[in-house]
């Protein structure tokens, strides 16, 4: 069950996370500046404690396996287990979606924070900081403002985006009726009133009538001499 708490907009998943490690050292948090062609990334435990300093890695099927691996051993060697581990960065656009999808395919938990809130951050990011943008990353993790819903990835983001085409065509269908309306209300009032028809508007019996009453006789037209 889901619990209520005065931050809404904490992670559920990284909540669980952390209450479940039961030690904010026993946390490791991976955050990750996306780029198209070097992503940025560095380690640290649920204090914040930095456990491994920006590094790139490649955004290629390479990168993701040399990065599991680096955040394997580093679990190992800190005690911690990999379950406890999650990876997070700003909702970006194509270029970094493999990589998401490819970890979590993987197993892993990946966060997408709000561009605007981490920019935030950035501001409020220690004074000569390396990698600002990271710092920000990594703070809104840490502060569990993030999202982990399934609906990003997968059937999940496939059924958002048929709805959202959907709702876009129901739309385009009521624009187009609204016309119709218009246009039969000129030349033929109350047609569509099924009070007065008993016809349902734009049913079959109503496009019938209205496409054999109000389009043009073909056998009525006659060819004019050139």
């Amino acid at each position: 069950m889901k619990k209520r708490t005065i931050f809404p907009y904490q992670s559920q998943e990284l909540n669980t996370i952390f209450e479940e490690a039961g030690n904010n050292a026993k946390v490791m948090c991976i955050p990750i500046d996306y780029a198209k062609n070097e992503h940025v990334v560095m380690f640290c435990n649920g204090h914040g404690n930095i456990l491994r300093k920006p590094f790139p890695i490649k955004n290629s099927p390479k990168g993701i396996e040399y990065l599991t691996q680096q955040v394997l051993s580093s679990c190992r060697h800190r005690g911690i287990d990999p379950k406890y581990a999650f990876f997070g960065g700003e909702d970006v656009g194509s270029y970094a979606q493999n990589f998401i999808n490819t970890l979590r395919c993987g197993g892993w938990i990946v966060a997408g924070v709000n561009a605007h809130d981490a920019k935030k951050q950035r501001a409020n990011a220690q004074a000569g900081a390396d990698v600002p943008d990271l710092m920000g990353i990594a703070s809104m993790l840490l502060n569990r403002r993030a999202t982990c819903s399934p609906a990003q990835t997968g059937i999940y983001r496939n059924l958002r985006g048929l709805t959202r085409h959907r709702k876009k065509l129901v739309d385009m269908s009521t624009e187009e009726k609204n016309r119709i309306y218009t246009v039969v209300d000129q030349i033929f009032p109350g047609f569509l009133d099924e009070k007065n028809t008993g016809i349902s508007p734009f049913s079959n019996s109503s496009l019938s009538l209205m496409a054999d009453r109000f389009s043009p006789d073909p056998s009525s037209k006659t060819t004019e001499p050139y």
